[in-house]
């Protein structure tokens, strides 16, 4: 089930919404809660809800050993391990086998992998709240339900944001139902649908097509246009999730954490990492980059750049069992690594080149994450940066107006707009907040529209 679905916007939110409601008491609403989510995890993993709950368990019962137990050490690291262990199974272990297989490994034989969607967030969910038990940055909670439920919560199980549990602990016990946060929460949820169905779902036609057909008779220009429309494809469709999940959540009392802050205006890799997917961000700089780092701090300036490159090789890894997502994770983590060392003060100073550097890497890494292989990705570049073939396809066998707009309204969204304050007060500001309001109404319409017509179109963070 997706959030831009008929089943979740026309059956499954309003049983919810009217179910939380009348239910008096917060365990009631806590109970129900987490049932509908098992429903929600069910409906697109099947079977598999079954290790949800366990992996939500599971990080209680180490917790409850970490924190009553004199094997505080050893339990995290059984429990690091067990977590790590079960995203393997689930995730790697057809990658590791098909790579042993091709380096001339005997004896062991391809297995078909069951993919469990979203269990990279909820397993480093499970692992963060072992390590602050561990750490004592946050006290061991006694109550198991609570730390299931954190595990198991659909607005954010998917794709994220990547919750710590100190962050939604207070929440989860106690929350406050009021009208202007309800109301808040449907017009974030809007906008999510909008930037997910107008917007990423245009753009993400365009660039299915091109993908589709023949790289090697693709012409340059179409190249190009399909890695420039890729990552703003790619952000509308998982900040356009993020704003839906923050949005439900506010529907059910909860305050999730923002997750994307205008990440294209960026001027260097390090900026954009603080404004992309910020929660996961703050989680490798915390759980694993600061603890490398703190353990090669002797080295210096060497030691900051050898944890950079390891915490975004695992950050590639994370992202998907393939050879791209592991020199993704290689080139970010160089390039963080230079810009510590020097580059990044020379970016600083020359005005413009940020933005036009934070942009070719981005449409190159964007190679990376589209093609299924190296060898895909080889051929893209090539065409790239070659010239046209005789007979190659031009702009025109793909792009369409509905393309076109879809990319300007992309471009003109992604960068920071604000009204000025003396707009938001008096008549002028009923007139605006009129104006917003005939909006959403009209983004909400045209998108239920698109949904009813168009066939099931997930999120493409889904496979992470």
């Amino acid at each position: 089930m997706i959030f831009s679905s008929v089943v979740f916007i026309f059956y499954f939110l309003p049983v919810l919404i009217a179910g939380y409601y009348i239910l008096p008491k917060i365990y009631a609403k806590n109970i129900l809660l987490f049932l509908l989510s098992l429903v929600f995890y069910f409906w697109g993993a099947g079977n598999l809800v079954v290790l949800l709950v366990i992996i939500g368990f599971l990080s209680w019962f180490f917790s409850f050993l970490i924190a009553k137990t004199k094997l505080k050490r050893a339990s995290l690291i059984i429990a690091v391990c067990t977590f790590v262990g079960i995203l393997i199974y689930y995730k790697y272990l057809g990658f590791i086998i098909d790579n042993l297989i091709y380096a001339g490994v005997k004896g062991i034989h391809q297995v078909k992998m069951v993919t469990s969607i979203g269990l990279s967030f909820f397993t480093f969910q499970a692992i963060s709240y072992n390590i602050d038990v561990y750490r004592k940055n946050h006290r061991f909670e006694k109550n198991p339900a609570y730390v299931v439920l954190y595990i198991t919560m659909f607005p954010q199980l998917i794709l994220g944001p990547l919750v710590r549990y100190h962050a939604i602990e207070q929440q989860l016990k106690k929350r406050v139902f009021e009208l202007s946060r309800f109301s808040e929460g449907v017009k974030r949820f809007i906008i999510g649908l909008g930037k997910k169905v107008l917007i990423a779902n245009s753009i993400g036609y365009l660039v299915n097509q091109i993908m589709a057909s023949d790289i090697t008779m693709l012409s340059p220009s179409v190249a190009w246009l399909c890695m420039i429309a890729f990552p703003i494809q790619l952000l509308f469709d998982f900040s356009g999730y993020t704003d839906m999940a923050i949005g439900v959540g506010k529907m059910l009392g909860f305050d999730l954490p923002e997750n994307f802050n205008y990440p294209y205006i960026s001027k260097s890799i390090t900026e954009f990492w603080r404004r992309w997917h910020m929660t996961l961000s703050s989680w490798i700089k915390d759980y694993i980059f600061s603890p490398l780092a703190m353990q090669m701090r002797y080295l210096g300036k060497a030691g900051i750049f050898i944890a950079l490159m390891v915490t975004f090789i695992v950050c590639g890894i994370w992202h998907g069992p393939t050879w791209n997502y592991i020199i993704w994770g290689v080139f970010q983590g160089l390039l963080l690594g230079i810009e510590d060392l020097f580059l990044l003060k020379y970016l600083k100073r020359i005005k413009g080149f940020g933005m036009i550097y934070i942009w070719f890497v981005l449409i190159m890494c964007a190679v990376l994450f589209r093609t299924e292989g190296i060898h895909q990705a080889l051929d893209y570049y090539s065409v790239m940066f070659s010239a046209a073939k005789e007979g190659a396809l031009g702009l025109n066998a793909f792009v369409m107006n509905e393309h076109i707009f879809a990319l300007i309204l992309g471009v003109f969204f992604c960068i920071p707009i604000t009204i000025p304050a003396k707009f938001k007060t008096g008549k002028m500001g009923a007139i605006i907040q009129t104006i917003g309001i005939a909006l959403l109404i009209i983004i909400f319409t045209i998108s239920l529209m698109r949904i009813v017509g168009d066939t099931s179109d997930p999120f493409i963070y889904f496979k992470y």
